[in-house]
């Protein structure tokens, strides 16, 4: 039985990819390359998927409300029923999403030590609501918060929506299908994890010792659900970065169904 050290990942961002990468069986090599692969085909159809993401999220009040606010320094606040695809704060969030998905396809280096994984930590923290994510297009901006239910319901309707278009691309035979599916499903997860980390207090002072672990001795402590969530958790938005790998999956599934 492999030995995981509770505090170490909880303060060591590679060590806390390793574990998650091996827990879920990502594959560097293998599963990186099924998200690099869609580059080539999203650049011409960056703006249309972009806009679909966010009309989905303008259907509902409690999503578009995020938007409302000003998005930057110069910005203004409107009227959440004034939201638009053109409006300016949604112009503003689409340019984050455009680049934070060049990004993601444009990285190559999957392992737990890549610097891709701290990028992915920050932007977690930065819809948290803090000041100091550590990303420099963030500094001086306004907050930007996010609820973390919004955040696992998007990525049900990711995953959802995804299923369901890979597994009706006839032109892929089934193991193709599964394989492309898996991937994009663990990079979901190796990301939420990412989000959710900031939003769940520090319980390592409470992590049992190996010897507690081999004893089964953890303590009803540890299990704690009022001591799970912090009580800075904001109240209303919507997780970007979801969007963001639904535009990537979106993209996988169109290249194939074009001529």
């Amino acid at each position: 039985m492999q030995h995981i050290d509770g505090p170490l990942i909880t303060r060591d961002l590679p060590a806390r990819m390793a574990y998650l990468q091996s827990f879920l069986q990502w594959d560097p090599a293998k599963d990186g390359p099924l998200i690099e692969a869609c580059k080539p085909v999203l650049a011409p159809l960056l703006t249309d998927v972009v806009d679909a993401v966010y009309d989905h999220l303008l259907k509902y009040d409690i999503t578009a409300a995020t938007f409302a606010p000003a998005q930057s320094a110069d910005g203004t606040s409107v009227d959440v029923h004034e939201l638009n695809r053109d409006q300016g704060n949604i112009k503003f969030r689409k340019d984050f999403l455009k680049g934070y998905l060049v990004r993601l396809v444009s990285n190559h280096d999957w392992t737990p030590e890549s610097k891709f994984w701290d990028y992915i930590d920050k932007v977690g923290k930065a819809h948290t609501g803090t000041m100091d994510s550590g990303l420099k297009h963030r500094k001086n901006k306004p907050r930007l918060f996010v609820e973390y239910r919004d955040v696992n319901l998007l990525l049900g309707w990711v995953e959802n929506a995804v299923t369901d278009l890979v597994m009706g691309v006839e032109a892929l035979d089934v193991k193709t299908r599964v394989d492309t599916l898996k991937a994009l499903n663990k990079y979901w997860w190796l990301q939420n994890d990412l989000f959710a980390r900031h939003y769940v207090n520090d319980l390592s002072e409470v992590t049992p010792s190996k010897d507690q672990v081999r004893k089964g001795q953890q303590g009803a402590e540890a299990l704690s659900a009022n001591r799970l969530f912090s009580s800075e958790a904001p109240a209303t938005a919507i997780c970007i970065s979801m969007a963001a790998a639904a535009v990537v999956a979106l993209a996988a599934v169109w290249k194939v169904k074009r001529p």
